[in-house]
């Protein structure tokens, strides 16, 4: 691993090194400088102090400059608890835009913070957030846009605690803690091809594991995702608590047009009223309302029903829809989230295998505008016969047929029907089948 010290003097601004307390000082407006890193050639600044008075400003102030995601800040916090400040300044204008981490509960062991900050998508017109840092794939939008990166600043922040130095210095307990970033108002940052909005931005950090971003919903620390903060329209987001692991790598976000939120779960299940889709959600924002899809080749897909959203939330929802229709044999379904603005985000869809087994039931057509029904029955008992064609509008009045135990046959009219796709469904209280039938 190489270090490297690079300082940026102006005029009569002075850094000075104090070392019998291993703080670093910075007065009168002088200026720290680390550039020049690479994965595993780190370009690295130690702060051998465990209190927040590692770094100390004074006179007129201090910055501090780290020019890409390699070039650490290394803190050695260790036990320690506390406002820690490292007093960020961008390398173009020179706006200052301090870090805050208040440690309120210590972590265990001889952990440090690996810190930096550095600007993106630099030159006129440039809002995409390239290059990304090296764990981050995407700048994808939580309404299911691929990219919604003029909505975030040209920035990103590392807050790294796993030991990306590999220096063997780790926490045994990770400490808790509280964010304030400083960020840059100037257009070079938020502007200049973004259209985010000052005053509206919020922390969202990446989820390697995952591959998403998360972060939504401020005021409630105790929810996982909580923590967008608060921006004061000045250069600063502040009170972001997550709750749970950190996380490296962060930006900020407005909140409009956040980066993904993700679906909990969802699930299919055989009931005796059909197929009953599940699904949950951990948030919503600005969530209109949910469209089932269905389809029966897992290409082409028909809409099925809509169900209204809890619209915004901030803790788990569940949600429930029953198919009545299409039980025995293979379905595929997939849930859209429509958002205020009528956008729509698909999630995967999901394979349901058949409720009931076919060989009890089929259907088939002999003699134009005849359909033949056979099936085998358990004991007595009576089936709502009804007929949809391909997009599921049903064609011509339900029939009833009452069925005896074992193999029975019926022979009903369609006059009406002309060649096509057809489903033909028998349903009672306790079953429901369906069969797909081809007129030619």
């Amino acid at each position: 691993m190489k270090t490297t010290l690079s300082l940026l003097f102006s005029f009569s601004f002075v850094l000075i090194l104090v070392a019998q307390n291993n703080a670093l000082v910075i007065q009168n407006n002088a200026f720290l400088v680390v550039n020049g890193g690479t994965v595993g050639n780190e370009a690295v600044v130690v702060i051998n102090q465990s209190n927040p008075n590692g770094i100390i400003t004074s006179g007129t102030g201090g910055n501090i400059i780290t020019q890409g995601e390699f070039d650490y800040i290394k803190w050695n916090v260790q036990t320690g608890s506390g406002n820690y400040v490292v007093p960020f300044t961008t390398d173009v204008g020179f706006s200052k835009i301090p870090l805050q981490i208040n440690i309120t509960s210590a972590g265990t062991g001889s952990g440090y913070l690996a810190l930096s900050s550095w600007d993106v998508s630099t030159g006129a017109g440039s809002f995409n957030n390239m290059p990304y840092p090296s764990e981050v794939t995407h700048m994808a939008g939580a309404n299911g846009q691929a990219d919604v990166s003029e909505y975030a600043v040209d920035r990103f922040w590392i807050m790294d605690v796993n030991d990306p130095l590999g220096t063997g210095e780790t926490f045994g307990t990770e400490p808790i803690a509280t964010y304030n970033f400083g960020y840059n108002t100037a257009a070079a940052e938020t502007a200049d091809g973004n259209i985010l909005a000052v005053g509206n931005l919020g922390a969202q950090r990446y989820d390697g594991a995952t591959n998403k971003w998360h972060g939504w919903f401020s005021g409630t620390p105790a929810v996982a995702n909580a923590i967008w903060g608060t921006d004061n329209a000045a250069g600063n987001v502040s009170g972001i608590a997550p709750a749970g692991p950190w996380f490296r790598t962060w930006t900020l976000a407005d909140i409009s047009e956040p980066l993904p939120v993700t679906m909990t779960s969802m699930d299919a299940e055989c009931e005796e009223t059909g197929v009953v889709l599940s699904w949950e959600t951990s948030s919503e924002l600005n969530n209109d309302h949910f469209e089932i899809y269905k389809s029966f080749d897992g290409i082409d897909y028909n809409l099925l029903a809509m169900v209204p959203s809890e619209g915004n939330a901030n803790t788990i929802t569940q949600y429930e829809f029953t198919d009545e229709l299409g039980s025995s044999f293979t379905l595929f379904y997939k849930v859209a989230q429509i958002d205020n603005g009528q956008i729509a985000r698909y999630y995967d869809p999901i394979k349901m295998d058949p409720c009931f087994t076919e060989n009890v039931f089929n259907a088939y057509s002999v003699t134009e505008g005849e359909i033949i029904i056979d099936i085998t029955s358990e004991f007595d008992e009576n089936f709502n016969v009804v007929i949809y064609d391909a997009i599921g509008k049903q064609i011509d009045a339900m029939k009833v047929i009452s069925s005896v135990e074992g193999p029975n046959k019926f022979y009903l009219e369609y006059p009406n029907l002309s060649f096509g796709n057809y489903l033909v469904t028998l349903q009672n209280e306790t079953k429901t089948f369906t069969k797909k039938l081809i007129l030619k």
